[in-house]
């Protein structure tokens, strides 16, 4: 926490104060509390967190937060409510009771609130401290990142399958016991083998064929053979909030000769970047090597075709988080879990994209990632 008490030093401002739920992923690191109601944190000058809660969370808080815990009613508030009749007013009196007339804010809060918190109080918003905070994880971060990248590969290894063992229609389209393999069953099937591990699938892309060339198509309907399909699967944990992502692409039999180079090459690339990787490497330098490899092997980027995305991106309790590989990342440094996911994308075509994640070490890239790179099954 020492950056947040730095920030309020420089700041001159008596306490950081957030009132948000978990879904924030600023608010659930700084509490380690899950509510899906807004609640406040203040981290004050004194260098300690406190959570303001309803009475019916206090003791939930309590057993889940490292954080001091303070019910509504024991700072106040039903005594301002009756006071000030206005909830929100209330509110902003309340914390203000309780910090102190200078105060630091993320740019998150909302601002109908932010207004009301100012008319007691002077504000300073502060933007990206909690959020470079995060880009460095814990050795406990990291376990807990490194398992649920192994739950997502035996949940792809579970999708991969279904689309090895099934067969081909007479129009093409891959089918298994009768039923049409299509890019929602996958995710089903993705989705079962997560849910033993409290791990849920969100957006999962299955895209086959002309979907590929389009990054973030989710994909719909009937997969078919000897055409890629892209597979980027990136579970979050239930429990803990974090995020692990892997992109495989695919064919079940083999696709044009085109799709095949352009999958060796997007291969060597991710490899490229691997073994650039490491601390004191700005996340544009790696990015730039990549785009420049692929000009030298023929693959020309223009508008909607060719390597039209960054590089990679960190990971964490967001899924594209900091530190970013891209034309304008940073310096890596030891603990940032990142991403490198080179692709190529040509309408009429196809595309490919590969996708490994780990983490920045003293020494380089400790790579997570452990799923077979096989293009036809």
């Amino acid at each position: 926490m020492k950056t947040l008490a730095d920030v309020l030093t420089e700041k001159n401002s008596d306490a950081y104060v957030a009132y948000d739920s978990s879904e924030n992923a600023d608010m659930r690191y700084l509490a380690g509390f899950l509510a899906s109601d807004p609640y406040i944190y203040i981290y004050s000058k004194r260098g300690r967190g406190t959570l303001v809660v309803s009475s019916m969370e206090e003791l939930r808080a309590r057993k889940e937060t490292s954080c001091d815990v303070i019910t509504r009613s024991a700072a106040g508030l039903p005594d301002l409510l009756r006071e000030l009749k206005d909830p929100e007013r209330a509110t902003a009196q309340m914390i203000r009771n309780l910090t102190g007339p200078k105060l630091l804010v993320p740019a998150s809060m909302p601002i109908g609130f932010a207004q009301t918190l100012m008319q007691v109080a002077d504000i300073a918003v502060d933007r990206g401290t909690v959020a470079s905070m995060r880009c460095v994880k814990t050795p406990e971060e990291i376990t807990l990142m490194r398992e649920i990248q192994q739950q997502n590969e035996e949940a792809t290894r579970a999708a991969v399958n279904l689309i090895r063992k099934s067969g081909i229609d007479e129009h093409g389209g891959l089918v298994y016991e009768n039923e049409p393999v299509t890019s929602e069953r996958v995710r089903d099937v993705i989705a079962a083998a997560l849910r033993p591990c409290h791990c849920e699938e969100r957006d999962t892309i299955i895209s086959c064929g002309p979907d590929t060339a389009l990054p973030h198509c989710l994909g719909t309907g009937q997969l078919r053979a000897n055409q890629p399909i892209v597979m980027d699967v990136f579970p979050r944990n239930l429990k803990n909030g974090y995020f692990a992502d892997m992109t495989r692409t695919i064919s079940k039999g083999a696709p044009s000769g085109e799709i095949i180079q352009m999958y060796e090459t997007v291969h060597a690339a991710k490899e490229l970047a691997a073994n650039m990787l490491g601390p004191g490497v700005s996340g544009a330098e790696v990015h730039n090597a990549v785009a420049a490899f692929f000009t030298e092997k023929g693959y020309e980027t223009a508008g909607a075709s060719g390597f039209i995305h960054s590089l990679g991106h960190g990971v964490g309790l967001e899924i594209h988080e900091g530190p970013a590989l891209s034309p304008s990342g940073g310096i890596l440094e030891p603990g940032n879990v990142v991403t490198i996911e080179p692709g190529l994308y040509y309408p009429g075509i196809g595309g490919v994209r590969l996708e490994d994640m780990g983490v920045i070490t003293e020494n380089g890239f400790d790579r997570f990632t452990n799923f077979e790179e096989q293009l036809i099954v």
